[in-house]
């Protein structure tokens, strides 16, 4: 009776294994999939968080975002760099303690996931982006 049970377990144990085997390959060959990146403005991200568009535009892209800096600001949590934009809605790149040196007026190319965006009632905030040395 107890080979029985043993043998009822790991076959079960087997059967899950496998699964989650299965189900790990099959997410990871969806993720690389639908992976893109996309070269973007910061004019065309502010417009489409406006306009309800961003994540369905955005969401699965990796953004290369290149425009001239408007302002900088430092916070306690890390640097905030504002990009011009030609309209009233903005575009922020939240980066991390220690950006390569930024200025007002240079540009600069900033790589960010679009899933991490963050609305604002003026634009969005792009999360976690990587700034190249100018």
């Amino acid at each position: 009776m107890n080979k029985g049970r043993l043998l009822i377990l790991l076959a079960v144990l087997s059967a899950v294994v496998g699964v989650a085997a299965v189900a790990f390959f099959a997410g990871d060959t969806y993720a690389l999939g639908i992976l893109r990146v996309r070269q973007v403005t910061p004019d065309q991200l502010a417009q489409a968080m406006q306009s309800d568009e961003f994540y369905s535009d955005f969401r699965h892209n990796t953004l290369l975002v290149r425009g001239p800096v408007a302002a900088v600001y430092r916070e306690a949590g890390g640097v905030i760099l504002e990009f011009q934009t030609q309209h009233g809605a903005k575009t922020l790149c939240q980066l991390g303690q220690n950006p390569a040196a930024i200025h007002v007026g240079s540009t600069v190319t900033a790589a960010t996931e679009g899933a991490g965006a963050q609305r604002l009632s003026s634009g969005v905030l792009l999360t976690d982006c990587v700034v190249g040395a100018p």
